[in-house]
This record gives structure tokens, sequence and C-alpha cells, in this order.
């Protein structure tokens, strides 16, 4: 596989979001993999944010600001880390107009990886204002391609694919392509085009002139939506397969893109997809005969594993009901785990005229940040007692860190002085391995120790 492998000054690419601005900073990514070499293979990880909300600052006649972003694998089995990249980013605007409106920077990171199960961790914050930030962790199964048969990348979607001549200073170069891809997965009104990038691997594994691939689109329920069809002939072992497709006529919704390749030797089929999102506004939304399936649906729920949703409502029982968890502990069976875990969001949504769920979106960002900033050895960092503070009531307004007193073991006190006229939550490091625990809050419904000082006296 021909990639590129320096990586200079990223590309500031500069188009309007595609639907509301957003009120937070959020970061969007993906992930798709490549053959690499005998051992390895290459992973891509794309990511995209809105630099208007950023904090600038005027510095020789323009208003600058600066943002790091870190990308982290870490192996499941161990948590040890087995590849990190980092890179601070400038931009720089002429005058505060450009800020008015959403600007979106999308970059990429490339590894090579052993195949493995991954814990990948995505953050960017501003330089100018630590506040200003955001994570991701998503698990990653880092699985090699089968060589008996013909195999496939995964999907790679875009914002534009051009033939390019061999450059290696363009990050997005890719095998005679500048492929610039869409994080968000979002097209529509503003990315009225799908463009897709993959790579099709074992092709001289059966010996016949021609092979088969489609390019299909299907809804939230399955239905075809675009087909495209073509026949080509196997020259190489490999091939690279680019396309677009116009999307500007579909409803709003979640869709599928899917590639096949059909062997015309045993007419096997080999695929691979990726979940993409319409947002076309101009057109109503994508909606099916039964309303309240149709709402499910066209939603993350439709193809969640049972696994996947016990995880989602066990994250969820810091703002759950004894009613719900007492309902949910008696399901049977993943639709009606599904269809719980929509309505328990359905009824937590205070705006339901817009297209996301805030409340949802704002609670597992805060989960999310919760796992990277509180993990112990021993505990994800959202089920800690300082995780378990953030989760609930967001960053505290101010934090004091006592590390170093005499006779005392470290503690730390967390401020929030719009809580009940003002609440502090106060954490003590009682086991020496940085497990922060609660000791004492003046939150009425915590936990209250007014002597909590003698569980860290040191022995």
């Amino acid at each position: 596989m021909n990639v590129f492998m320096k990586f200079g000054l990223a590309l500031f690419i500069v188009s309007s979001l595609f639907s509301q601005q957003q009120n937070d900073f959020k970061l969007q990514y993906d992930i798709a993999r490549f053959r690499g070499d005998d051992e390895h293979l290459y992973v891509e990880v794309y990511y995209a944010f809105d630099v208007s909300l950023l904090k600038y600052v005027l510095k020789n006649s323009e208003l600058q600001s600066e943002s790091i972003v870190s990308v982290t694998f870490k192996r499941s089995s161990d948590d040890s880390t087995v590849a990190r990249q980092a890179w601070r980013i400038p931009f720089s605007v002429s005058d505060t107009m450009m800020l008015k409106s959403s600007r979106s920077y999308s970059d990429i990171f490339g590894f090579y990886l052993k195949p493995d199960i991954y814990r990948a961790y995505i953050v960017a914050s501003d330089v100018n204002d630590p506040t200003v930030r955001d994570s991701i962790s998503v698990l990653f199964d880092v699985k090699s391609f089968v060589t008996e048969t013909i195999a496939l990348s995964d999907v790679e979607l875009c914002t534009s694919i051009l033939p390019i001549e061999r450059d290696s200073t363009n990050r997005f170069y890719k095998n005679t392509f500048e492929v610039k891809p869409n994080p968000t997965r979002m097209f529509g009104l503003h990315q009225p085009a799908l463009f897709y990038y993959l790579e099709t691997y074992n092709l001289q594994k059966k010996k016949s002139d021609n092979y088969y691939t489609k390019a299909i689109v299907t809804n939230a329920v399955g239905k075809e939506v675009i087909n495209h069809e073509k026949v080509k002939r196997r020259i190489n072992d490999s091939n690279v397969d680019v396309g677009i497709m116009k999307v500007n006529s579909l409803r709003s919704g979640v869709y599928t893109f899917t590639f096949i390749v059909i062997d015309s030797v045993d007419n096997s089929q080999h695929s691979s997809s990726k979940k993409f999102f319409i947002y076309n506004p101009t057109l109503p939304n994508d909606t099916l005969t039964n309303p309240s399936a149709s709402n499910i649906d066209a939603t993350e729920y439709a193809t969640m594993s049972e696994s996947e949703l016990d995880k989602e409502y066990e994250q969820s029982r810091y703002i759950s009901t004894k009613n719900e968890i007492d309902q949910y502990k008696k399901l049977k069976g993943v639709e009606a785990k599904r269809k719980a875990m929509f309505d328990f969001w359905t009824n937590r949504d205070e705006d339901r005229t817009t297209e996301q769920n805030e409340m949802k979106q704002e609670y597992f960002k805060r989960i999310s940040i919760a796992n990277v900033q509180y993990k112990t050895g021993f505990r994800e960092g959202w089920k800690t007692d300082r995780g378990r503070i953030y989760v609930m009531y967001g960053a505290p307004d101010e934090v004091e860190r006592h590390a170093n007193e005499i006779d005392v073991k470290p503690y730390e006190i967390w401020f929030y002085n719009s809580i009940q006229g003002g609440v502090q939550f106060i954490f003590g490091d009682r086991s020496g391995f940085s497990d922060y625990v609660l000791l004492h809050s003046t939150h009425r419904n915590e936990l209250h120790d007014d002597y909590w000082r003698k569980q860290i006296e040191a022995n």
C-alpha cells in the first residue's frame, strides 16, 4: 500500500458546518484500517472540530489561536500505550467576522499497529483556554485481513477525492489521490456529494478476467436507495476503489454505505460498510410506517448490540430513577432494551425541535472526559468518585489540590458555586495509589463527614 508517512503542518480546511451551529467544542472522529506491512496494519484516525470556538488573542495585527490534538492507542488487555502522536496546530484570522459562523478543521493521524484490540483516546484542547476541550475514548479491533479470499479495507467517507501527482508533503495524499476525509460523516445540504475510498486485496486468488462491484446506500431499515454497479478486470492483486454519490436528494436520517465485491468464479460476496448521516432540512425526515419504530430505527440504537445497550444503561445509572433501574433489569432481548434506552433519553430531551439530544451528548461527553482524567489502575474513570461527581455536576468552578501537606495524605477540594448556593466536595487519596475517594461534601444529597481529615491522616 502506498501511504504517506511524513506529517507536516496540518491543512486548514474552512467550511460551513452542515446544520445548526454547535454550542460547544465537539470533537468528531472516524477510523479506518488498511493493509500495511507483513506484521502491521495501517490505521488512520480522522478528526474534526470547530475552530471558531477557540479563544483568539490579538498578536501582530492578527487574531491567533492554537490547539493541541493527540491520539493515543493503548492495548485493551493491559492498558499499555503502544502508539501516540500529538500536534500543536496554530490558527489565525484577520477579523472577528470570520469567527461568526462555524469553521471546521479536519485532519488525519496515521499509525502502524499489530493486530489486537485497542482503546483509542483522541483529545483536543485550546492552548489559550484549557476549558475548551473535548475527548473521545473508543474501543477498536485492529483485525488482520484474510489472505485466502478477497478482502476489503474499511471505508473512508470523504468530502473530496482528486487525482494528483505523488506529493509526500500532502497529508491527504494516498495512492495517486488527494483524499480529504469527512470525520463528521455528515452529508446533505452543504455537502451534497459523498465520496468514498477503500482498497480491495487478494484479487488474484481466483483466476478469471473479471469481477463485479456494487456501491449501495441503504436507509435505516435496510431499504436500498442508491445502487452503482461496475464490472472490473483483474489486473493487479489489489485495487483502489474510489467513487462519488450524489446524496442531496435523500431525506434527513441515518444511512449506511456498503461496498460489495462479487467474485465471478464462485459468486461469493465480500463487503465493507460505514454508517453516515444526511441533514437536508428542505426535505422531510426519512420516516417509516410505524412512527414509534421509525424513531428508534433512525438512531444509533438500531444497530447496537445487547452488550452495548447494557453498557449504556450502566453508564446512565447516575441519572436513572429507581423505577427505570428496576424495569431495565427485568427486560429480556435486545429489542426491548433498545426501546428502553431510546425512551430513557427521549424523556430527557429538553428541546425536541433540534436534531440532537443535547442532554445525552453532554452526559456522554462527561463520561469520556472522566474516563481520560480520573481512570485508576482498577476502574474506568466514570466509575471513580471524582468521575461520578464530574458526570453528575460537570466541571468544578475551582479545584484546590493539597498534595504535600505534612502528616496528611493528598486530597482535593472541588467547588461548585452555582449548586445549592455553593457546595464543595472533598476527595482523599487514602490508598496512596491516586485513587481519590469522596470523604465529605456540603451537597445535601451527598456524603457528609465533618471529621473527614481523620480519614487521611498519615500513619
